[in-house]
């Protein structure tokens, strides 16, 4: 058992002591025998938590500090903990994924990175829902593997406005985005700040509170954001329906791809259409995705029509 391990279990035996021994000063408040015992149990475990901080940093063990703390109620609902932790390990992964192999539309990470990035439970802290998690950062020999991933994941605490959004979704996909609105949102709706620090291979602290009213600006900057994009093609199909009054239509191509909207602007609204008959189209499409959701709404417009003939 190497040092580090061999201090994480006198780390949690000592933790588990204090959660005793709190349990019993909530009982005997005034008990000075009682309240020097948990003084004593909190200077040594403080002590072997730094001696173990250094066996970690020697070898290139990253430790990231996770605490949740409720501004509500002192409860916390096991589904939304779950999620919490969940939805932070599924983020860095895609963090570290986009930095290492490029961005992603959709969030795809390899069974290499799962591994890679997976975090071990090191120890939980008495009376607070707080957890220290731990990232071997051995196969860098530089032991820097994470450092960028970690600032990014920092910056992303950040965000201030729309086109911030749009700058993250570039650098690092939209999966990422919307996988921080995923954890923003139930630490917002669950009323948790959230507490994050990072120790890295460095030596360095990184991170620090972020309270549930910012996770919760955060949520509804990304909620509002979205992307447009506005395109033109030219078909060929069957015009199904036309009605030039309520301005709409209805176009298949033979494949049975089916297109609805309005007519366009310039549409000739005079001409005489022939439904099922086939027909050349250009047809406009306007496509906006929801950065929050990543759900994409698309609107056609019939721009024109020929005869197949007649478009050759």
């Amino acid at each position: 058992m190497s040092g580090a391990d061999s201090l994480l279990e006198h780390l949690r035996r000592s933790y588990s002591a204090i959660a005793e021994v709190e349990a019993t000063a909530m009982l005997h408040p005034h008990d000075k025998w009682v309240l020097a015992s948990l003084d004593a149990l909190k200077r040594d475990a403080s002590n072997i938590e730094a001696q173990w901080e250094i066996e970690c940093q020697a070898a290139r063990v990253e430790i990231c500090r996770y605490r949740l703390l409720p501004s509500l109620s002192e409860h916390y609902a096991i589904a939304a903990v779950t999620k919490s932790l969940l939805d932070f390990q599924e983020l860095f992964s895609q963090i570290y994924d986009a930095l290492k192999n490029g961005v992603k539309k959709r969030a795809r990470i390899s069974g290499e990175i799962i591994d890679e990035t997976a975090f071990e439970f090191g120890f939980s802290y008495p009376g607070s829902l707080g957890i220290a998690l731990i990232l071997p950062n051995a196969a860098d020999l530089i032991g820097r593997k994470f450092e960028t991933a970690v600032d990014a994941f920092m910056q992303v605490l950040n965000l201030r406005n729309e086109d911030e959004v749009k700058d993250l979704a570039r650098a690092l996909g939209d999966a990422v985005v919307k996988k921080i609105y995923d954890w923003s949102s139930v630490n917002y709706i669950s009323g948790y700040s959230v507490d994050i620090t990072w120790n890295t291979v460095d030596g360095l602290k990184k991170g620090g509170l972020v309270d549930a009213a910012s996770l919760g600006r955060i949520a509804e900057i990304i909620r509002r954001t979205s992307d447009a994009e506005h395109r033109e093609f030219r078909t060929r199909g069957t015009l199904v329906a036309i009605d030039t009054v309520k301005k709409r239509f209805r176009f298949v191509e033979p494949d049975g791809v089916d297109y609805s909207g309005a007519l366009g602007d310039a549409f000739p609204l005079h001409q005489q259409w022939t439904v099922n008959m086939a027909y050349a189209a250009t047809i406009s499409v306007d496509a906006v995705t929801e950065y929050a959701t990543q759900k994409t709404e698309q609107t056609y417009k019939l721009l024109t029509l020929a005869d197949i003939e007649k478009s050759k």
